[in-house]
């Protein structure tokens, strides 16, 4: 019998309020998957807060997620 592989990963997004941004607002985000930190980035417009949530969900899920 095979035992399952278990994934996790942790995602931190840090927002804060600009006035003077066009969103309004600017974010931090923080990443791991299976315990390896990737890179921190930053953000400033929600389309790229959803778009690194939707590729560290994939990180996480594998292939076949």
């Amino acid at each position: 019998m095979e035992t399952p592989s278990e994934r996790g990963g942790i995602l931190i997004v840090r927002v804060w309020v600009e006035q003077d941004r066009p969103d309004g607002f600017r974010a931090r985000i923080i990443r791991s998957v299976d315990g390896r930190d990737g890179p921190a980035s930053a953000a400033c417009e929600a389309e790229d807060v959803l778009t690194a949530v939707r590729a560290w969900l994939r990180d996480v899920l594998g292939a076949g997620g």
